[in-house]
């Protein structure tokens, strides 16, 4: 017996394993991929990359969040990225993949080569953003009488990625549409705007990993929601 773990505590640390702690995500801030693959144009949207000497997940999150970021990764042991979104859908990678010890503190891993944690804001908090239901919106009968576009490059947690867009710009009212449209509005839809049934607003946007789907508005329908805090 005393051989046999002799001989596995070898083969460990010859193949490298190692076992990391989970960590504790700060701010209520969501887990989107355990590991990803990353890219040299980069997983995140507008990614701002920092290496840190003392990086871990947690104070990752906390910084990104500081600066008005929604997005968060570590990478390579040493590398924070920040970013306002998903430039592609996550494509997930084995988790042994993010094998790279943080440098803040080698119980917890830090990604690795071209993998990267990824971290989300939960716009949907409560005391943030409230959903106001589903209205009908067509070009010659818009629900908002002024707003801003957004798209985004995938359709994964567009809720979220719309919500965080117009907060961002400093938007009251955000309005998500037939799964591929988001809209920011400074007033809530105008007085003649018809509020129809939520059975209309069911098209459907992926969650990340396997949360599923949720929705996101309809065929000219918005799904609502208002900034309450």
């Amino acid at each position: 017996m005393a051989l046999r773990v002799t001989a596995l505590l070898v083969l460990s640390f010859v193949l490298g394993v190692h076992s990391f702690r989970p960590q504790t995500i700060p701010l209520n801030w969501t887990t989107l991929s355990v590991c990803a693959v990353d890219n040299p144009a980069r997983i995140l949207a507008g990614d701002v990359t920092t290496q840190v000497a003392n990086n871990t997940a947690a104070s990752c999150v906390a910084s990104c969040a500081a600066e008005g970021f929604g997005y968060a990764g570590v990478e390579f042991g040493n590398e924070c990225h920040c970013g306002t979104g998903l430039a592609d859908s996550l494509q997930t990678a084995p988790a042994t993949d993010c094998n790279m010890a943080c440098t803040g503190d080698g119980d917890f891993a830090c990604g690795g080569a071209w993998r990267i944690q990824v971290y989300s804001f939960p716009a949907l908090r409560p005391g943030s953003w409230a959903y106001q239901g589903c209205i009908a919106d067509a070009p010659a009968t818009p629900a908002f009488s002024t707003f801003t576009t957004h798209t985004f490059a995938t359709t994964l947690d567009f809720v979220n990625q719309c919500l965080q867009a117009c907060s961002r710009d400093g938007f009251t009212f955000a309005g998500v549409e037939n799964a591929n449209v988001c809209q920011c509005s400074g007033a809530a839809p105008i007085a003649a705007a018809q509020k129809v049934g939520d059975a209309e607003c069911t098209s459907l946007c992926p969650l990340p990993g396997d949360a599923g789907f949720e929705f996101c508005g309809g065929v000219e329908r918005l799904g609502v929601y208002k900034l309450v805090g």
